[in-house]
């Protein structure tokens, strides 16, 4: 008696309690699908504007290295051949390599050659982003350019004058005018060399 006197509370308890309607239920369904878009939106908003700074961030410090790398391979260069107003040859103290050594620009790299020998400026792990995906050369990369893809020589201050700049590989290149503004690293410099040119 007791325990149906018991059911029958329960069950007067659950009758008088109203639950949610159809439209209460889809309206409050809409509400958390857009609360969740919005939510995405921002995460992807977020993440987009890390790459971009990380990539920036990447493509400077490559700028800097490679302006500083050449700055050395330029002041203490000998043997120093200039054709038509740029860099030919020259011999690489820092290398050792012979009166042949040449600047040069292999997929974005810049590196020296000497012969059949080949060396990068600034190591090729600088121009790929590692800390994207955590896998080596799986994401973007960098590329460096210089102004006609050579080292000027301005004969009449005896310098060598270096417009370099460093973009993302994926876009198409700039030319020198537009990569002050347009590139992500941009780098505008003069060396005297110690040994004077030929």
């Amino acid at each position: 008696m007791r325990m149906k006197n018991m059911l029958g509370k329960l069950k007067k308890k659950l009758s008088k309690r109203g639950g949610f309607t159809l439209v209460e239920l889809l309206f409050s369904i809409l509400i958390l699908m857009l609360s969740t878009t919005i939510i995405i939106q921002c995460f992807n908003l977020g993440l987009g504007n890390v790459v971009k700074e990380t990539r920036s961030s990447e493509a400077q410090l490559l700028c800097s290295a490679l302006t500083s790398s050449l700055q050395n391979e330029l002041t203490y260069a000998r043997d120093i051949k200039i054709t038509d107003g740029k860099l030919d040859t020259y011999f690489s103290s820092s290398r050792r390599m012979g009166t042949d050594s040449k600047l040069i620009i292999d997929n974005g790299e810049i590196k020296i050659r000497s012969g059949t020998d080949i060396y990068p400026l600034v190591a090729g792990a600088n121009y790929y982003a590692d800390n994207r995906a955590g896998v080596y050369g799986t994401g973007y990369f960098l590329k460096a350019y210089l102004r006609d893809g050579a080292i000027q020589w301005d004969s009449t201050n005896e310098v060598f004058k270096v417009t370099l700049w460093v973009d993302d590989a994926t876009k198409s290149e700039l030319t020198a005018d537009a990569a002050k503004t347009g590139a992500l690293a941009y780098s505008e410099f003069s060396v005297k060399p110690l040994a004077g040119a030929k």
